[in-house]
């Protein structure tokens, strides 16, 4: 229902944007205003590793070259747990397996001697997302993106980190709504790791301190339409993607493909209000370059991603941007299920800790409740939603992000911060 209603709005918008064309270089800065949100992304612990999008509507104010650092902060919380694949289920056994509630199935598969191949997830701590960008823009319709990108696991004990930090977390749970719902308080705050072992035994480790890189990333972007009248702008963009990795958990090539639309309107002489969308299909298994954890398997990904904004006109030479961007990501495993709260996976058994479990050296002293949430992050279909605040002086740019996952609860991340700030390097021309 809601990716129906964004498309008829998606083609609503490009039918007004087409009445009364003109030389989009004679359009008012209000409905030019750069929509360039590189950073705006969920920090999965897994999903680092795939190719996320850009998304990047540029305008006559855009400088040719710039360079663009950003730096991310987000909270992820999934309790271990292993995912059990059954092998060989004949067709009586695999109707009867539907019908079971998929933590009951260990136990189901182990009853009946079929042999199972296990999967291992978890991950705890502030994931710090730095990306490095150069942006160049070349005969005002082309534009490259090419991205550097570092990350460092932290336990959340820094003042730095309060804001997405478990004690923060837990406190804003406690006073407004359900007391340690997540299960945080069982297992000691300001420790941090992140492990996904596969069926064949190879693991990925990460502990708190440790520094890595992810992949190297690079966008192709091309303006193929461009329609513009004294109150509206309207922009169809394509875009070309590939991600090199630079780790050794998922060690694969990944391209990709995008094509979004924004449209603006002038409010007043000082505000304008501008709607964008963006989707993006990318191949996480497109070319395989060395040994790796089997921990993505889709071969088909998609990505969706929808904006609406005002924009008011501070002086002659700034602009404030401010709106919401949600932000859709397709699963990284085949098998995901996209209902409403991830539950009732078709065919796998999923295990949780529970009581009297060591985890890390700890002892579990009660089973979560909300366990759920490392199995949906594993798979990780979300839905998460920025606020997104902009700055834009004269050729400099600065962007803020507040995110929270929303519908698909998962915790991957659970809230995130950012900012980012586009330093021009050249000259528009």
């Amino acid at each position: 229902m809601i990716l129906r209603n964004l498309t008829i709005t998606f083609f609503l918008m490009l039918a007004s944007s087409l009445v009364q064309a003109q030389n989009a270089d004679d359009t008012n800065r209000l409905l030019q205003v750069p929509v360039s949100f590189l950073a705006a992304n969920p920090e999965h612990p897994i999903g680092i590793f795939s190719l996320d999008l850009p998304f990047y509507f540029p305008s006559n104010q855009t400088p040719n070259s710039q360079f663009v650092v950003s730096y991310t902060m987000s909270n992820v919380w999934h309790p271990q747990a292993w995912f059990y694949y059954p092998q060989n289920l004949t067709a009586e056994q695999k109707s009867l397996n539907e019908e079971i509630y998929m933590t009951w199935r260990p136990t189901y598969f182990q009853a009946i001697g079929v042999e199972t191949q296990v999967k291992t997830f978890q991950s705890d701590g502030v994931l710090q997302h730095f990306r490095f960008a150069w942006l160049h823009k070349w005969k005002k319709k082309n534009s490259l993106i090419l991205n550097m990108n570092v990350h460092l696991l932290s336990g959340g004990s820094s003042p730095v980190h309060y804001l997405v930090s478990d004690h923060f977390i837990e406190a804003f749970h406690s006073t407004f709504a359900i007391d340690d719902n997540y299960g945080r308080k069982l297992y000691p705050f300001n420790r941090a790791s992140i492990l996904f072992r596969d069926e064949d035994g190879n693991s990925y480790r990460k502990e708190k301190g440790d520094w890595f890189t992810s992949v190297i990333d690079a966008h192709y972007y091309r303006e193929v339409l461009v329609h513009s009248s004294k109150n509206a702008y309207g922009q169809l963009m394509t875009g070309g993607h590939l991600s090199v990795p630079l780790n050794s958990l998922h060690r694969y090539v990944i391209p990709g493909i995008s094509v979004g639309y924004r449209y603006d309107h002038l409010l007043s002489a000082k505000t304008s209000m501008t709607a964008a969308l963006d989707g993006g299909i990318t191949n996480p298994t497109f070319l395989k370059i060395g040994s790796s954890v089997k921990a993505i398997d889709n071969s088909c990904r998609g990505a969706f991603k929808f904006y609406v904004g005002a924009n008011w006109a501070v002086n002659n030479q700034s602009i404030l941007q401010f709106g919401l961007l949600s932000n859709i990501q397709g699963a990284l495993l085949d098998g995901a299920n996209n209902k409403w709260g991830q539950l009732g996976y078709d065919e796998i058994g999923v295990e949780y800790l529970s009581e009297g479990d060591m985890w890390e050296g700890e002892e579990i002293s009660q089973e979560f409740w909300l366990a759920k949430i490392t199995p949906a992050a594993m798979y990780y279909f979300s839905y998460q939603t920025f606020f997104v605040v902009g700055w834009t002086h004269k050729s400099h740019q600065f962007n803020f992000y507040v995110g929270e996952d929303f519908f698909y609860i998962n915790n991957a991340p659970d809230f995130q911060l950012g900012f980012e700030y586009c330093i021009p390097l050249a000259r528009k021309k």
